[in-house]
């Protein structure tokens, strides 16, 4: 299940019509000091065979979910920074910098 907050869906809306592509997919990558990290990037079209989608525009693929079952994203302000902050209740840590996690 993703679960995306009001303001993160709109931004995400806006990003995908800005492009003009289909959505976004939302995978993990085996990354930084902690193993894992999440790679959202633009798709032209989901693999209707085996992703599943979210809220339309929202592609997961089949590895992510073997990994997690509920990934949380919402849209952070931060000063300068705005950017996704994406998350799942089943991280157990994450590196100092929040770029990789550990499951």
């Amino acid at each position: 299940m993703v679960i995306v907050s009001a303001e993160a869906l709109e931004k995400l809306k806006a990003k995908v019509k800005n492009k003009m592509v289909w959505g976004l997919r939302l995978s993990m990558k085996p990354n930084g000091c902690n193993g894992w990290a999440y790679d959202l990037s633009y798709l032209e079209e989901p693999n209707t065979s085996s992703d599943a989608v979210f809220y339309g525009l929202i592609a997961v693929d089949p590895m992510t979910f073997s990994y997690v079952d509920q990934i949380e994203i919402d849209w952070t302000e931060d000063g300068l920074n705005e950017y996704f902050e994406i998350k799942s209740p089943q991280e157990t840590a994450r590196c100092g910098c929040g770029e990789s996690f550990t499951l």
